[in-house]
């Protein structure tokens, strides 16, 4: 307190052995200008006549409560009386000095500090302690109470009795308030820190606890007393986490938001923020640490990663069915073009040999007519005729054979090698329609196609032929209320479908892109389905043949290694416009899809 080092200062002065007499003679003169105060006699020790060798002492004494506000009494036990200092009754708020019986200190003492103040002199007169010191309330004359600090001790005869005692008292309410308000403020601190979210902790160096908060205990799962107990590097999940964190302390100062592990009691670990700085506490330099709580964020974080961990698989496993899917859809289409081509081909084969047939059926006739010399000359003249006809038909539908085999063969190549090669781009897309008349033929669609002369490109054929087969077929399907399936229901009712026309256009834009619109009459795509015509398994055929995946290989195929764009207009009831725009010569890149099916 501040005013308790002027009081002690003073007390230790006075209350020694020369307290006594200089009371006694500073009593001696005030008695002498205010004969109605009541003063003590003689003091024990005094010898008479010594105050005049020493007229200023008195006045000395008088100075120094005067100046630090302090009071000063000197009690008789003998005569049971008591003298105090004009100081104390101004220190009590009196302008004058008023009666003051021998009980006047002890009737202004407050109730609940008298039992104590009290048993503390009866302990010092009867010799229990050698000085007393203690602190105590007394009444204000203007109300309210004074803070007052007393240090004094007795005197006694040659038997050890008391016979006098005497000492100082200082006034120290405002320290007390000074004291009572950092109190509440330290007490304001403690409960703040207690009710905080934030773990606070002070530790030395070497692992000891100076202070924690109440969440540092809920924090590490034990109560306050056993983690006071516990070394600081005990409660690390890894011990040399806290080695570490000391040398980046060392080295870098203050540092924020580590994120580190502790273990509790049962095993769990708490994963935390820590901060760190220097504090010093009760002389003692230590380590101020904040722990903040992220455990729920670090398990949510674990969650998050297993949860990704598990879409990418789960994604991995829908790429591989994709995959499956498009390879059991190759096989498929593949069959059904080799069985197209077969059934195509099979005419050309099939007159060819009665053809063959028919010329080998007459040889044999002419041989055993001209065996039996019975062969006349108009006879021979018939069969050269008719060896004439059926050369011409055998060489007319071997060649046409050939020219379907040549035809299936070159798009069959392109779309399983996916090679780069530059190619006539006209004739490509006619070689490429040759090679869908089987699926075409049982439709009453017509398919025009119109592109500049000599339009070259350099690309990936296989992959444009993946694109427009697509387009065709989802055409076939789609479009013309699955057309592809009147043939199989009898010639007759091919009459009863719609006609219909695919118009496919090629043409340069500028000297480095080509433009291709596949364009049909057909019924349209319904807006609000527009804007998913290349997601993957979108259709509207679902359970009727179709997979969905048609149009969304032909978005991946035209923006992949083809290198361009493809937008999609539809007029319900009126028809579908695909614009597809390539570059006339494609990305250094090999085709991501090489051998596709043509989906519906």
């Amino acid at each position: 307190m501040a005013a308790e080092p002027v009081m002690m200062a003073l007390a230790a002065g006075a209350v020694g052995g020369l307290l006594g007499v200089l009371l006694g003679r500073y009593a001696g003169r005030r008695a002498a200008r205010h004969p109605s105060s009541p003063h003590l006699a003689n003091p024990v020790g005094v010898r008479p006549g010594h105050a005049l060798q020493e007229p200023d002492i008195g006045e000395r004494l008088e100075m120094a409560l005067e100046a630090t506000g302090a009071a000063v009494w000197d009690a008789d036990l003998v005569a049971g009386t008591c003298w105090w200092s004009d100081t104390f009754p101004r220190m009590l708020g009196f302008r004058t000095r008023p009666a003051m019986p021998p009980d006047f200190w002890e009737r202004r003492l407050h109730a609940e500090d008298r039992e104590r103040v009290l048993a503390h002199i009866a302990s010092h007169l009867a010799g229990e302690t050698s000085a007393y010191a203690y602190s105590y309330r007394l009444r204000h004359e203007g109300g309210g109470w004074v803070w007052i600090a007393a240090k004094g001790r007795a005197f006694r005869d040659e038997s050890g009795r008391a016979v006098r005692y005497a000492g100082i008292m200082t006034d120290i309410t405002e320290a007390r308030r000074q004291e009572e308000r950092l109190r509440a403020s330290e007490e304001r601190l403690l409960k703040i820190m207690e009710a905080a979210p934030i773990a606070v902790n002070v530790t030395t160096r070497d692992g000891r606890w100076l202070f924690c908060n109440a969440q540092s205990v809920r924090l590490m799962g034990r109560d306050r007393s056993e983690l006071m107990r516990t070394p600081v590097a005990d409660l690390y999940a890894d011990p040399a986490d806290r080695d570490a964190l000391i040398a980046r302390f060392d080295r870098e100062g203050a540092f924020r938001n580590a994120e580190i592990r502790f273990r509790r009691p049962d095993g769990s670990v708490v994963w935390v923020l820590s901060s760190w700085n220097s504090i010093e506490l009760d002389g003692e330099a230590a380590l101020l640490t904040w722990l903040y709580d992220i455990t729920d964020r670090k398990a949510a974080e674990s969650a998050m990663i297993q949860a990704r961990e598990e879409a990418e698989r789960a994604l991995a496993d829908l790429r591989e069915a994709q995959e499956s899917l498009i390879q059991a859809e190759t096989m498929a289409s593949l069959g059904q073009l080799v069985a197209g081509v077969a059934h195509e081909i099979n005419t050309p084969i099939g007159i060819g040999l009665t053809a063959a047939s028919h010329i080998g059926e007459q040889a044999q006739v002419l041989r055993d007519r001209f065996a039996g010399n019975a062969l006349r000359r108009s006879e021979f003249l018939e069969f050269l005729d008719s060896l004439s006809e059926s050369s011409r038909l055998l060489m007319a539908n071997i060649d046409r054979a050939a020219s379907l085999v040549q035809s299936f063969k070159q798009v069959a190549v392109d779309q399983s090698s996916g090679d780069r090669r530059v190619f006539e781009l006209g004739g490509y897309i006619q070689e490429l329609l040759f090679s869908l008349r089987p699926r075409l033929k049982r439709t009453n669609l017509r398919v025009v196609v119109e592109c500049d002369d000599d339009l070259t490109m350099d690309s990936f054929p296989g992959a444009l032929g993946q694109v427009l087969t697509n387009l065709v077929i989802n055409a076939v399907v789609h479009a013309y209320g699955d057309g592809d399936r009147a043939g199989d229901r009898g010639g007759d009712r091919l009459a009863e479908k719609p006609a219909g026309t695919i118009r496919i256009t090629a043409q340069a834009d500028g000297a480095e892109r080509v433009r291709i619109d596949f364009i049909d009459d057909g019924a349209g795509i319904a807006p609000e389905h527009l804007s998913k015509v290349f997601d993957p398994f979108f259709t509207t055929k679902r359970g009727q043949g179709g997979s969905g995946l048609g149009l969304h290989i032909v978005f991946n195929t035209v923006t992949g290694p083809l290198g361009g764009s493809v937008s999609v207009q539809s007029w319900p009831g009126q028809g579908t416009r695909f614009t597809i725009q390539l570059p006339r010569e494609a990305p250094a890149m090999q085709p991501a899809v090489a051998a596709e099916p043509a989906l519906g």
